[in-house]
């Protein structure tokens, strides 16, 4: 039986915007309450990819448990688009870069569990002791469900390896888009999963906007057992530079208050 470290591996992909990666990383330290390894894994196919490697390798080179790593991808096609081998969908081609990243950050982890984030998000409130429990009961958990393609989607989305090493099944963008396979896998076999609350606009609850945390114009809000534990900006990439900026400011002063958010603050502001 293959032995695996009691961890969560944090796999996350990037394309730039460090800040969006030091508050993600500031917001992991303060709410996992879980031993975590987290991998970055980025694109390193030109001379600007490089130099963001080099950037990312400095920046955390006093953190013992953040990885920076390489993608396997080296197709570099970013206004290019393909279809889905499975459904034939037609998507950019990051989508197929960001699903080779995850699965290189899969193959050289070895957590008991593995998550997948987006690299524009925060968390919000201590998380580990609600999700990993749905882990354990659940094929997986996901942030988002896409209703318009009937797919989990990878904002926040979290497993218990050994589940998808009995199948051989690794998160991929064969179907409707990244982890698209993973949900017909768990459909398809009759395999519950979870998906969080959230307020995203058409693919979510849009009354929760009213319950966001942090004044921001753009993203969404993840609950868990009504608990707000993470906030996902969306196209964190493209948001011009001001949107950038107030991301940075915002997050940064919800991070950094000496108080911190108690769920019974947020019970008593609903």
């Amino acid at each position: 039986m293959k032995k695996y470290n009691d961890n969560i591996d944090i796999i996350i992909t990037a394309v730039g915007r460090i800040e969006y990666l030091n508050l993600l990383i500031q917001s992991i330290e303060k709410y996992t309450e879980y031993s975590y390894k987290i991998y970055i894994v980025v694109d390193v196919r030109n001379e600007k990819e490089k130099n963001f490697f080099d950037e990312l390798e400095n920046n955390f080179k006093e953190f013992d448990n953040v990885y920076i790593v390489e993608s396997k991808n080296k197709e570099d096609d970013r206004d290019g688009f393909a279809p889905c081998p499975v459904d034939g969908r037609v998507v950019g081609k990051p989508s197929f870069y960001k699903s080779l990243a995850y699965e290189t950050g899969i193959e050289v982890s070895n957590g008991k569990y593995v998550c997948l984030l987006d690299y524009d998000v925060v968390f919000l409130n201590k998380w580990t002791e609600h999700i990993i429990p749905l882990t354990e009961e659940h094929f997986f958990v996901s942030a988002m469900w896409r209703g318009d393609l009937n797919i989990a989607r990878d904002q926040f989305f979290i497993y218990k390896r050994e589940k998808f090493d009995k199948v051989n099944l690794i998160p991929d963008c064969s179907i409707g888009d990244t982890t698209g396979n993973v949900t017909h896998y768990a459909r398809d076999n009759n395999l519950s999963f979870h998906i969080c609350e959230n307020s995203a606009l058409h693919y979510g609850d849009e009354s929760l906007r009213n319950r966001h945390i942090l004044d921001l114009g753009y993203g969404e809000q993840i609950f868990i057992n009504d608990i707000p534990f993470l906030y996902h900006y969306g196209r964190g990439s493209a948001r011009d530079e001001g949107l950038y900026q107030r991301w940075i400011d915002v997050v940064g002063s919800y991070l950094n208050e000496k108080k911190d958010k108690e769920i019974s603050w947020w019970e008593g502001n609903k």
